[in-house]
């Protein structure tokens, strides 16, 4: 077990994850988002790592890609010591895309994702062996899944450890159809044989409060960086808490 495995067996509703992106001048120029979100309410913290040939497909973490243009990998893997030398009990898991394993290498990404801290690696594409690889270098492993008709779900499932990363939406950022959403949660809460996060698209409270009672945690990504975009410079800081705030809140299911 480690920090996020820990987190995740002793929560007591769903967990809330944020999403930055390491090098974007709007998340990560220092660590006072990082800091901030969790002082809001933030369980566990996930970072994008900038490589060269990384093209996310959601447009909103394309763009804090492309602000992050140039960051070194070395100066990624140093960002991630930072946080969580600053957090030092705050689960960090890294989203992973296929073009990141194929910059870094899959043994120097787990070799570095260890040294800097981080708990666990979410792969956007991986095969089970590339699961297992991960597990076996001590990290949570967690594949992406897509929620609906994915044909490798099954094997991705078994070796996942100790979650998996379920899609309510089609990419990062898209428009949510929130009762379909939830039903799609409480129909995988009842099928899936390990605990599940869910993402893609997720923005509003009254979303959160449809899969939160089915879902082991919430992935904001997207919707933390328009919070962000849509607030002065001077006020970032504040708009994130308040949003953070609605979020965590509504994670707590009441019966």
């Amino acid at each position: 077990m480690n920090r996020f495995g820990d987190r995740l067996a002793a929560r007591r509703s769903s967990l809330l994850i944020v999403y930055l992106t390491l090098g974007d001048p709007l998340t990560t120029a220092g660590l006072d988002l990082p800091l901030a979100a969790v002082e809001a309410g933030a369980d566990v913290i996930e970072v994008g790592i900038p490589t060269p040939s990384t093209a996310p497909k959601g447009a909103i973490v394309a763009e804090s890609f492309q602000r992050a243009g140039g960051l070194p990998p070395e100066r990624a893997f140093a960002l991630l010591g930072e946080i969580r030398a600053a957090l030092p009990g705050t689960p960090i898991l890294s989203l992973i895309y296929p073009e990141t394993v194929a910059d870094l290498g899959r043994e120097r990404l787990i070799t570095e994702s260890v040294r800097s801290g981080t708990d666990g690696l979410v792969l956007t594409a991986p095969d089970p062996g590339e699961l297992r690889d991960v597990a076996a270098g001590g990290l949570a492993a967690i594949p992406v899944i897509r929620a609906v008709d994915d044909p490798a779900a099954d094997a991705l499932e078994s070796a996942a450890a100790p979650a998996t990363y379920r899609t309510m939406s089609p990419a990062t950022g898209s428009e949510l159809d929130a009762p379909s959403a939830g039903a799609l949660a409480e129909t995988l809460a009842a099928t899936a044989r390990k605990p599940f996060l869910a993402g893609f698209g997720i923005s509003r409270p009254s979303e959160i409060g449809l899969i939160a009672p089915h879902a082991a945690g919430i992935v904001i990504g997207s919707e933390l960086h328009r919070v962000l975009l849509r607030s002065a410079p001077g006020k970032r800081l504040d708009a994130a808490r308040s949003a953070i705030r609605e979020w965590k809140a509504a994670t707590v299911v009441t019966s």
